[in-house]
């Protein structure tokens, strides 16, 4: 029977310092969730308290991670694991969770300013536990955490009834998700006896003794929840009319940051050495890398609405991950999250350009006609995140993809390396298109405002592009020595 561990007053205070971002987090969200209560100044000053409650956590995160080897180890009864894989996480969670923030600052009304702002951190805080995680009923609370106010936020501004409908459609697939991945999690704890993943469940030892299809079956229906949430193909049916109809601050969120979080989640349940003892499962995940490869970029090439391309284009981009995931092992590890870092910030960027552009209206490609005769910073920026996602070298997406592929061939995957290099020959494609416009086409009418991105927006926007344009010359160096 598990019981409740018993601390000293030293142990107490190490387990808090060592998870003092997700405390940080919780502090934030209860601070928001009760400043109509207490009001005064955290009422008045809503935005810089939630910004300096995520760059807190940011700090925090940052300094565990310097002097992480002191803090490595299993916390809470086992429950919450702190690794190299949870100090990456919560770097990157909380820093693109600032930047969001950031880009928004001058987005959302007084009314919705407090729920956004709130619903926000608790989403980060559920995705922290995600990855931090050590067992399935943490790793449910995480998701169930990070995707509820998630639902929210797509449908915040109520009175656009896109938003609205989208919101509803996302909360009641996601619901139908969180249900079969439930249902996949009881068979495993039926066939495996624990819910702890301390020790890989997949791992080539763990083969369970005419259980074999029942474990097989149970994982299926795990990752058809989890592949809910990173929106891999034939699970991504939601995404398109989510990111058209949600905000885009919320949009550039719910694109990156959850489905990182998801991804690493996967990493972690599988193991390293998981395809040695399910080949089965390495066949059904190689799949479904190639098949959201290639149908995310085929219908990306189709769009005209610039969400929706990138929402295929997302699509696209966890197939990329998952090669990373078929491929296994520390060197893939390695290659897969510098791949999520790249993505993460190129993804943002393009959004925050978009939130520049547009706001919040619509995101037709006409709307980028002559962009770069209106506005050539937001335009060459535009340039930049597009051509990071699609690969191009020298920017950082180009190694990103490139050392996720070289860990396939290594891993004898060769084919799926070559599929991945075919697609992003066709993803640079309806990058193209984008570009063609901004810098070669005239702008759609003379009347056409003239994007003039400020304030706390073209702070993030400057740091996400300073982020991508780095890591394509200093990141591969760098998470060869940190990871």
């Amino acid at each position: 029977m598990w019981r409740w561990p018993r601390y000293s007053g030293a142990d107490l205070t190490r387990s808090l310092i060592a998870w003092l971002p997700e405390v940080l987090l919780i502090l934030t969200a209860l601070g928001l969730a009760s400043a109509d209560v207490v009001g005064g100044a955290v009422r008045r000053r809503i935005r810089t308290f939630a910004v300096g409650g995520l760059l807190a956590a940011v700090a925090a995160a940052v300094y565990l991670a310097a002097n992480r080897a002191a803090f490595y180890g299993t916390y809470f009864g086992g429950t919450l694991r702190f690794d190299d894989m949870t100090s990456f996480g919560r770097v990157l969670f909380c820093t693109a969770g600032a930047l969001v923030v950031m880009a928004s600052w001058e987005f959302y009304e007084d009314e919705s300013r407090l729920e956004y702002f709130t619903l926000f951190v608790m989403s980060l805080l559920g995705e922290v536990i995600v990855v931090g995680g050590q067992t399935m009923l943490m790793l449910f609370i995480g998701i169930e955490l990070l995707a509820l106010p998630t639902y929210a936020l797509t449908a915040i501004i109520r009175r656009q009834q896109a938003a609205v409908e989208a919101g509803l459609k996302y909360f009641m697939l996601g619901m139908l998700a969180s249900i079969v991945m439930l249902y996949g999690m009881s068979l495993l704890y039926g066939s495996f006896g624990t819910i702890s993943y301390a020790r890989p469940l997949f791992s080539g030892g763990t083969q369970m003794p005419g259980r074999a299809d029942v474990v097989l079956f149970a994982f299926f229906l795990l990752f058809m929840g989890l592949g809910f949430k990173i929106v891999a193909f034939p699970f991504h049916f939601w995404s398109p009319d989510v990111y058209a109809g949600g905000s885009t601050p919320v949009v550039a969120y719910i694109a990156t940051v959850p489905k990182v979080a998801i991804v690493l989640a996967i990493f972690r349940i599988l193991g390293p050495t998981y395809a040695a003892g399910y080949p089965t499962i390495r066949l059904y995940i190689g799949l479904l890398a190639l098949l959201s490869m290639t149908f995310g970029n085929l219908v990306a090439l189709q769009q005209s609405d610039v969400r929706r391309m990138l929402a295929y284009s997302g699509i696209s981009n966890t197939g990329y991950a998952l090669v990373g995931l078929v491929a296994g092992g520390e060197a893939a590890f390695g290659a897969l999250l510098f791949f999520l870092t790249v993505y993460t910030f190129a993804n943002l960027g393009a959004f925050f350009v978009i939130l520049g552009v547009s706001g919040q209206e619509s995101t037709l490609m006409d709307e980028f006609n002559g962009l770069a005769k209106r506005s050539p910073l937001l335009a060459a920026s535009m340039a930049i995140f597009l051509f990071s996602l699609g690969g191009t070298p020298p920017l950082a997406g180009f190694f990103g993809k490139f050392v996720l592929f070289k860990s396939a061939v290594d891993g004898g995957l060769a084919y799926l390396a070559a599929a991945g290099l075919i697609n992003t020959v066709v993803a640079v494609g309806y990058y193209l298109r984008i570009t063609q416009r901004m810098y070669a086409l005239p702008p759609t009418s003379p009347e056409a405002r003239m994007p003039r991105p400020r304030g706390m927006l073209a702070v993030a926007l400057t740091l996400v592009l300073a982020a991508t344009l780095l890591l394509g010359v200093f990141g591969i160096p760098w998470f060869a020595r940190v990871v």
